[in-house]
C-alpha cells in the first residue's frame, strides 16, 4: 500500500522556464539557450545545487568567465526567482493527498537561498511532512545517497512510496531503492497516474 508521497519541486510543483523568461529581455532564441548552457548547465550551478557555493559567489564567478553576457548574468541573478511559479494543479494534488491521509515529501536539487524564499513566498510549502533539499544535504540527484538520506531521516519504507520527478535518471534510483516513479512532463496527468497505484486522490 502507497503511503508516502515524494514530489521533486523544479517543474513538479514550481514551474521553472528560464527560457521563456529570459524573452523579456531579449528576443534572441539562439542566445537564450546558449547563454542557459552556460549558466544552468554549468559545473557552478551544479555547486549551487549542492551548497557549496553562494548565489553571489557564483553571479561573480560567471561574471569573471564570461563578462561578454554581463549585463544578461546581472538580470538573471536579480530576478531569477521570480520565474519560480507554482503549478497550480500539482498543488491542489498535493493539498488533497495530504487531506486524505497521506504524508507528502520533498526530494529536490535546490538552491539554498531559493529554497528559503520561496519556502517563506508559497504557504503549500508548509504542508509537506520532511523534505530533503540538495543545498542543505551538500549531496545531489542523481547521487544514490540523497534518496537514502530521505529514507533513514523518516523511517521511509520504499516499498510504500511514489517518487514524482521531471528527469527520467532522477527517477533511476529511486526505483532500485523500490519505490513506485512517475514521470512528471508537461501534459502528464498527474492524478491519473497516481490513481493507477491505487492511490486516492
Amino acid at each position: 500500500m502507497i503511503r508516502n508521497i515524494i514530489f521533486d519541486l523544479g517543474n513538479v510543483l514550481l514551474y521553472f522556464k528560464p527560457d521563456e523568461f529570459l524573452l523579456q529581455y531579449t528576443q534572441d532564441k539562439d542566445y537564450i539557450q546558449e547563454f542557459i548552457s552556460k549558466v544552468i548547465r554549468s559545473e557552478i550551478w551544479l555547486k549551487l545545487d549542492r551548497g557549496t557555493i553562494s548565489l553571489k559567489k557564483a553571479e561573480n564567478e560567471f561574471l569573471r568567465q564570461f563578462p561578454e553576457d554581463h549585463n544578461l548574468i546581472r538580470i538573471f541573478f536579480e530576478h531569477w526567482t521570480e520565474m519560480l511559479t507554482p503549478i497550480n494543479d500539482n498543488v491542489k494534488i498535493l493539498q488533497d493527498l495530504k487531506s486524505n491521509g497521506y504524508n507528502i515529501y520533498i526530494l529536490s536539487n535546490f538552491i539554498k537561498e531559493a529554497f528559503d524564499i520561496m519556502r517563506n513566498k508559497y504557504k503549500f510549502l508548509s504542508l509537506f511532512d520532511g523534505k530533503i533539499i540538495s543545498s542543505y544535504e551538500q549531496v545531489i540527484k542523481p547521487e544514490l545517497e540523497i534518496y537514502q538520506r530521505l529514507i533513514i531521516k523518516y523511517g521511509l519504507i520504499p516499498e510504500e512510496c511514489i517518487f514524482i520527478d521531471d528527469i527520467p535518471p532522477f527517477l533511476s534510483h529511486a526505483r532500485k531503492l523500490g519505490m513506485k516513479t512517475i514521470l512528471f512532463l508537461p501534459k502528464t496527468d498527474l492524478r491519473l497516474e497516481l490513481c493507477k497505484f491505487g492511490v486516492n486522490v
